[in-house]
C-alpha cells in the first residue's frame, strides 16, 4: 500500500488519539465503579448508624441534616426522583424499624431511599458529581497536546509539497524555477534537503549553461568556414566539381543544424511545434535530409495509406531520417524498405539477427557489433528515435522476421 508521509502521520496520530480516548474511558469506568463502591459503603454506614440511634431512641430531628453529615443530599428535582424510582435498578433492600431502605442505581449513580408510613426520602451523594472532573481535565490536556503536536509536524512537512512542485518543474526543463527554501533558521532535515538541492540546482544550471555556450561556440566557428567554402565553391568553373562541393557544404550545414536539434532533445529543452501533415510530405523532407543521390535505388517506399499525422514536422522528419539512415548503415545489401500503413510506419532492412536484445541498442552511445568496421557515428540513432517517439506519445517496436530487421513506429492518425 502506497501512501504519502502526511497520510501515514495522520493515521499514527489518529491511532494515538483513539488509544488516549480508550484509556480515559477505561479510567472513567474504573473511577466510576470505585466511587459507586464508596457511596454504597457510606449508604450502609449511614443506615446502620441510624438504626443504632433508633435502638437508643435518639432518632435525629432533621433527617436531611443527619444524612448531609454522611455526604448525602436530598434529590430536589421531582422529575429526577420519579425517573429514579420508576427506572432505577435496586441494588439492595432492607426492612428496618425506621422503614424500608433501598439502594437504587440509575444513570451511573447510586441513590438511597428511605420510606415509611410517615415520610419518603430520596438521597444522592454530593461528591459523585465531580468524580469525572480530573479525568476530563487530563483528557483535554492530552488531546490538546496531541493536536498541537500533530499540527506542528504537518506544518513542518508542508514545505515538501512546494519543494516537490519545484523539483517537478525543474525536471520538466524549467531551469528558471526558484527552489523553495524553508526559513533560514529552520535546521531540520527538510530544510537541509532543500538547501542542498538548491545548491545542486545552481551547479546543474552552471553546467548546462557552460555546455550550451561551448556547443554554440563550436557551431558558430564551424558555420563560418562552411559559409566561406560555400561562397568559394560558386567560383569554380567546372560545373560537376562545383555541384559536388556545394552539396558537401550544404550537407555540413544541415548536419550542424541537426546536431543543434539533437542537443536540445537530449537536454530536454526542445519544445514541440505540432502541425497536421501527411506522411508523404514528411517523407519528402526526410529525403532532403538524407541527401542520397540514388535514394530510389536504395530505399523502396510503399505508402499503403498516406495517413494524416499530428506531429512536429521537423523533429518527426529527423526521426524518420535516422530510422532510414540506420537501416541503410546496417543492411547487408545497403538497402531499406519504408512502409506506411493506417496505424504504423515500418522501416525494414535485411541482415543477421542481433547479438543482444533490442533494448541494449536503444541506449545512448551503443552501436552494433560490426559497426566499427562498416559504419561511423556515435551510436545515438535508436536512442534519439525512441526519444522522439516518446515525445509524440508514439511507441517504437522491433521484430526480426524472415531475415529482416523491422522497426515499427505505432502512430495515432487524426
Amino acid at each position: 500500500m502506497k501512501s504519502s508521509i502526511t497520510t501515514k502521520i495522520t493515521i499514527i496520530f489518529a491511532i494515538a488519539f483513539t488509544l488516549v480516548c480508550v484509556l480515559f474511558l477505561t479510567l472513567a469506568r474504573i473511577e466510576r465503579d470505585h466511587a459507586i463502591e464508596k457511596v454504597r459503603d457510606r449508604q450502609i454506614s449511614a443506615t446502620n448508624y441510624l438504626l443504632s440511634l433508633y435502638e437508643k431512641s435518639k432518632l435525629p430531628q432533621d433527617f436531611n441534616h443527619y444524612f448531609r453529615n454522611f455526604g448525602f443530599e436530598s434529590v430536589s428535582s421531582n422529575m429526577l426522583a420519579a425517573a429514579v424510582l420508576s427506572k432505577g435498578e435496586v441494588q439492595f433492600q432492607r426492612h428496618t424499624p425506621v422503614g424500608t431502605v433501598r439502594s437504587i442505581f440509575y444513570d451511573g449513580r447510586l441513590y438511597l431511599q428511605i420510606q415509611n408510613v410517615s415520610f419518603s426520602l430520596l438521597l444522592e451523594s454530593n461528591d459523585t458529581k465531580s468524580i469525572y472532573d480530573p479525568l476530563l481535565v487530563g483528557f483535554l490536556i492530552s488531546s490538546l497536546f496531541l493536536i498541537t503536536f500533530y499540527v506542528s509536524v504537518i506544518r513542518s512537512l508542508s514545505p515538501l509539497k512546494k519543494l516537490n512542485s519545484d523539483i517537478r518543474k525543474f525536471a520538466s526543463g524549467n531551469m528558471e524555477v526558484e527552489i523553495c527554501l524553508p526559513n533560514a533558521k529552520n535546521k531540520d532535515e527538510i530544510g537541509q534537503v532543500a538547501y542542498e538541492f538548491n545548491n545542486a540546482v545552481g551547479k546543474i544550471k552552471e553546467l548546462i549553461h557552460s555546455r550550451q555556450l561551448f556547443l554554440r561556440a563550436i557551431m558558430h566557428e564551424l558555420k563560418t568556414p562552411i559559409g566561406k567554402g560555400r561562397i568559394v565553391s560558386e567560383m569554380i568553373a567546372n560545373e560537376t566539381q562545383k555541384s559536388r562541393l556545394i552539396s558537401v557544404f550544404e550537407r555540413l550545414d544541415m548536419l550542424i543544424n541537426e546536431f543543434g536539434k539533437v542537443e536540445q532533445l537530449l537536454s530536454k529543452s526542445y519544445s514541440l511545434e505540432y502541425q497536421e501533415c501527411h506522411f508523404s510530405l514528411i517523407l519528402e523532407q526526410t529525403i532532403d535530409l538524407l541527401m542520397l543521390e540514388n535514394f530510389d535505388e536504395r530505399v523502396k517506399c510503399d505508402i499503403k495509406d498516406d495517413v494524416l499525422l499530428y506531429v512536429d514536422f521537423q523533429l518527426f522528419s529527423l526521426m524518420l531520417k535516422n530510422l532510414i539512415d540506420n537501416a541503410l548503415k546496417y543492411a547487408d545489401d545497403k538497402k531499406a524498405i519504408v512502409e506506411c500503413q493506417s496505424d504504423k510506419i515500418i522501416v525494414k532492412n535485411h541482415g543477421k539477427a542481433l547479438e543482444y536484445d533490442i533494448e541494449h541498442y536503444k541506449q545512448a552511445f551503443v552501436r552494433g557489433a560490426t559497426s566499427s568496421k562498416t559504419t561511423s557515428g556515435m551510436g545515438l540513432g535508436l536512442y534519439i528515435i525512441e526519444q522522439i517517439c516518446d515525445m509524440h506519445k508514439f511507441s517504437l517496436c522491433y521484430e526480426y522476421k524472415d531475415g529482416f530487421h523491422c522497426f515499427i513506429v505505432k502512430t495515432q492518425k487524426i
